[in-house]
């Protein structure tokens, strides 16, 4: 009930969040329905990590202080009570009074998603005109969360001999994520970032994002950038692609295993590269499928 009456009775005023879930459950089963509502109302108040900001345009944006290892998997582990509380607490310090409350509760189902509260997903980057191109950026996943799945970060060893490969290879490349959770090897120039926006930037002048698959897989997706990607079942590779919203290529290493070895990951971008240079006719048209 409570999405239905955002749908058809909405206040002035929305706060959104606070979201406090995985990153790739951010930028596909939330941000984009936040960006849905800022032009139906007058003021938009979101909630959510620090650095996030550049996600939702036109909208006010608070931080929590929820520590991303801790926060659980996909929306998070608080209850709907404790997130409603939550954004009941911000906006009472904020002055706020006869708003309209959205939490991820209100976009928990497809049948929420789809009818009740459709999104609107937008193209997040491109390249600046003239900037300089790198053929790849690695991200490597190094975040031990509370709970059940802790064997998802590809080992140091193996980032090492990837990066020993490319670089024998000939081949430009850095490294992107959050400094605190990702891992950037010794020499490899380090374009990690705590702030979205950089890292957007980042991701949008490489022609290739490699790595397991993580929320900034999903990000590259939203920047029309091609991802090169492992995980250890099917149906993590499915979900990947039922979220590639812009219809970007998608290359797999793997679909059994978080630590493919290293000369197969080297093997797999050479060859993903070789095939986005031949359909982009040079690297010289965009690879994404505007979104409908």
């Amino acid at each position: 009930m409570g999405a239905l009456r955002l749908r058809l009775f909405p206040r002035r005023i929305l706060v959104a969040g606070p979201y406090v879930g995985e990153f790739g459950h951010e930028l596909m089963d939330w941000q984009a329905w936040v960006r849905a509502q800022v032009a139906r109302h007058d003021e938009v108040h979101v909630i959510t990590y620090p650095g996030r900001d550049y996600l939702y345009p036109g909208c006010i944006v608070h931080h929590h202080d929820i520590a991303l290892e801790s926060a659980g998997y996909k929306h998070g582990r608080l209850s709907p009570a404790q997130l409603e509380s939550m954004a009941r607490r911000k906006a009472a310090e904020l002055g706020l009074r006869h708003y309209d409350l959205m939490t991820p509760l209100h976009v928990c189902t497809r049948y929420h998603q789809n009818f009740l509260l459709p999104a609107k997903f937008e193209l997040l980057g491109r390249p600046a005109a003239n900037s300089r191109m790198s053929d790849l950026a690695f991200h490597f996943r190094q975040i031990k969360k509370t709970g059940p799945d802790q064997s998802r970060n590809y080992p140091l060893e193996l980032c090492d001999r990837v990066v020993s490969a490319c670089r024998a290879a000939g081949l430009t490349f850095f490294c992107v994520g959050h400094p605190l959770y990702s891992y950037c090897p010794a020499g490899v120039e380090d374009r990690r970032s705590e702030d979205l926006a950089t890292s957007v930037a980042a991701i949008s002048s490489a022609r290739l994002l490699a790595g397991e698959l993580s929320g900034p897989m999903h990000l590259a997706q939203l920047c029309g950038v091609p991802i090169l990607i492992w995980a250890d079942g099917q149906w993590r590779l499915d979900n990947c692609e039922r979220w590639n919203v812009f219809r970007v290529p998608t290359y797999i290493v793997a679909n059994d295993t978080h630590r493919p070895d290293p000369e197969r990951v080297n093997q797999q971008i050479i060859c993903a590269l070789a095939d986005l240079q031949q359909r982009t006719d040079g690297f010289r048209h965009p690879c994404d499928t505007p979104a409908k």
